[in-house]
């Protein structure tokens, strides 16, 4: 792949939350790894990396309406054995999104207090692109027990955003499109807008275009943030529509050095709808 930079070559404080997939290949027989293919279940079913599952049918599933909101830990915990992950298991997670509901997932298993989690550098465009092994057979899953526990410092929920508006350390990072942060498209909610004070950089500008998206350098990613004077001793809240762009940018952040971050999970879905929440059009 033309250009193509080694996680190790992109300044990451953490690279190795990245696998490649050279390192895929290598490892795809190993016993206590689990491949999570975190894409729909009918681009699963057209081909995956042999092995990998796919729970994306249930992955976001929760009491609430909207279906978007971080699992509850029993939930969660009952998702994961039935991945046949266990606290000790190595999960290795893409998509075909650019990493977005990838990430989302291992911003989700951090959350529950599994840090043995990576991301397959490039996804499944790579893999395919290199002429690597496809499949449409489905694995056999041996259940596991997965216990959580919940890791707060990377969680915010409306509350925590509230007490922290008055706070100059402290920055709302919206990464939704224009359309909705101008209050042009909803996506079903009650009201458009944005959060008082919030600062916008869509997601998407933090990885490459192409076939082949990848993460941007750490430099790239932080002289991004920079121009909208976002540095790395903030505090920053990520927020989206349903947390889901929101942790992708969390890891992006994280990443080039960003250590304060946190996903707002509940984001502008659960904020427009309560009306003494205060916007922005």
């Amino acid at each position: 792949m033309k250009n193509y930079k080694h996680p190790n070559d992109r300044g990451y404080t953490n690279p190795e939350l990245f696998v490649t997939t050279d390192w895929l290949e290598d490892n795809i027989n190993n016993p206590n790894l689990q491949i999570v293919d975190v894409d729909s279940p009918e681009e699963y079913s057209i081909g995956h990396i042999p092995g990998s599952s796919n729970p994306i049918d249930n992955f976001y599933k929760t009491s609430l309406k909207d279906r978007t909101h971080i699992q509850s830990p029993e939930i969660f915990s009952e998702t994961m054995s039935k991945l046949g992950i266990d606290n000790s298991t190595q999960v290795i997670c893409y998509d075909r999104s650019a990493g977005l509901y990838a990430f989302r997932l291992i911003w989700a298993l951090h959350y529950h207090g599994h840090k043995n989690v990576k991301f397959l550098d490039g996804g499944f465009p790579k893999w395919v692109h290199e002429d690597r092994k496809v499949t449409t057979i489905k694995p056999y899953i041996e259940s596991k027990v997965f216990n959580t526990k919940i890791d707060t410092n990377i969680f915010a929920d409306k509350n925590f955003i509230l007490k922290n508006f008055d706070d100059k350390s402290t920055i709302i990072l919206d990464v939704r499109s224009d359309d909705e942060r101008i209050g042009v498209n909803l996506r079903g909610g009650s009201r458009g807008g944005k959060i008082p004070g919030s600062v916008h950089i869509e997601w998407k500008n933090f990885h490459t275009t192409g076939n082949i998206p990848i993460l941007k350098s750490a430099e790239e990613i932080r002289k991004i943030l920079s121009e909208k004077n976002i540095t790395t001793d903030k505090n920053i809240i990520t927020y989206c529509q349903g947390g889901i762009r929101a942790a992708h940018t969390f890891w992006a952040l994280k990443l080039s050095g960003f250590n304060n971050v946190k996903n707002y999970d509940g984001s502008w879905r659960e904020w427009a709808e309560d009306f003494s929440c205060p916007i922005e059009n």
